[in-house]
């Protein structure tokens, strides 16, 4: 029996951490700035593995049901060391590729849009960045392999967690996102890779197969791998061809969003709509809206928290130049100013807010 004890308070520990201690704050609006209605939006997933690397066994086939379950708009398959998913690719899935460079681990999607793949793992050699944060390169902040790497062993504890209460859950990867330390990589990525566009990556590899039919069991499954992290983008025009969407990567129009999250981020003047890492007046407002429950959202300044609301949606003005992004977390349930289960959701490229004076005198 107090075997039984310590296994459930165990298991509610994990269920419940981690605790945050927030004050909410900030001046802001109501949500009356613009609209981005005019803006079309797309799902993007990046950093995808299947039977053409040695460590992976998911098929092309599974790979496109996969896209037309989960509405997805483009898939960048990233297979080790080839392109051989060249000879599948369709009007949504374009091959790619994941190599070991000099510098360190690195991904080339469509074959040529360069990103710094595994910033955050320390734990590899291979995977260590110790190359140049070029402004041509994109920046993996969230990979879901460095996740589990960053804390092995809380990794291992959670699943075992996940794999007992999996009757109740139905989940093996039930709250992952609470692996995330998401705070730590943005401040990494301040640190040394400011200024570069950031995109989220899957890693996503198919150890397990059983499969007497078309669409078999997959574990993990690429149907639900879909949903555990989307690159979510913004274009105001349409786009339909594989450069369209590498040039949508490229220039940094996405937000990362966990646990299929949706939501709306933009800028507006008073006349004109932005997008991330469009150069906004100062006296401009930044929007949110987040449907979500639970949730607490966060926009940051240089980094600095400048609102921290539970609001749905809202407008803040700024007035000061640099960059600014949005991070979004869910919770359990909070007591007083402990917000219990914090969990991250979604994080935003920067929108870049400069002096307009200053840039119409150079």
């Amino acid at each position: 029996m107090e075997v039984i004890i310590i296994v459930i308070l165990i298991i509610l520990y994990l269920e419940l951490r981690p605790i945050k201690r927030l004050y909410l704050k900030g001046h802001f609006e109501p949500l009356i700035k613009g609209s981005p209605e005019n803006l079309n939006k797309y799902r993007i997933i990046s950093h995808v593995h299947t039977q053409f690397s040695f460590d992976s066994l998911g098929k092309p086939s599974d790979i496109k049901k996969a896209v037309e379950e989960n509405n997805i708009d483009f898939v960048f398959i990233t297979d080790h060391d080839n392109e051989d998913y060249r000879y599948f690719e369709d009007k949504k899935i374009f091959a790619g590729v994941e190599v070991n460079t000099p510098e360190g681990r690195m991904l080339f999607l469509g074959g040529k849009l360069p990103v710094i793949s595994h910033p955050n793992n320390f734990e590899f050699d291979h995977y260590v960045w110790k190359g140049e944060f070029k402004k041509e390169y994109l920046y993996e902040l969230i990979n879901i392999k460095d996740a589990v790497v960053w804390k092995k062993s809380l990794s291992i504890i959670y699943l075992l967690k996940n794999i007992l209460i999996y009757p109740l859950t139905r989940e093996i990867l039930h709250k992952w996102n609470a692996l995330v330390p998401l705070e730590q990589w943005v401040k990494l990525y301040y640190s040394r890779a400011r200024g570069l566009k950031v995109i989220g990556g899957l890693d996503l590899h198919v150890k397990l197969v059983y499969q007497e039919h078309t669409h078999g069991i997959l574990i993990p499954s690429y149907r639900e791998g879909f949903k555990w992290l989307v690159n979510i983008g913004y274009s105001k025009e349409k786009i339909e061809t594989k450069d369209d969407a590498l040039n949508l990567l490229k220039e940094g129009k996405v937000f990362l969003s966990m646990k299929d999250t949706d939501a709306d981020f933009w800028g507006f003047d008073g006349e004109k709509v932005y997008t991330f890492w469009e150069k906004m007046p100062l006296g401009s407002y930044l929007n949110c809206r987040v449907n979500k429950p639970k949730t607490v959202k966060i926009l940051k300044w240089e980094n600095n928290p400048v609102v921290i609301t539970e609001e749905h949606q809202f407008s803040y003005k700024v007035e000061d130049e640099g960059l600014y992004h949005f991070e979004v977390y869910e919770y359990d349930f909070k007591i007083g100013d402990r917000y219990i289960g914090f969990r991250p959701l979604i994080i935003t490229n920067m929108f870049e807010v400069v002096d307009g004076r200053k840039e119409n005198n150079t």
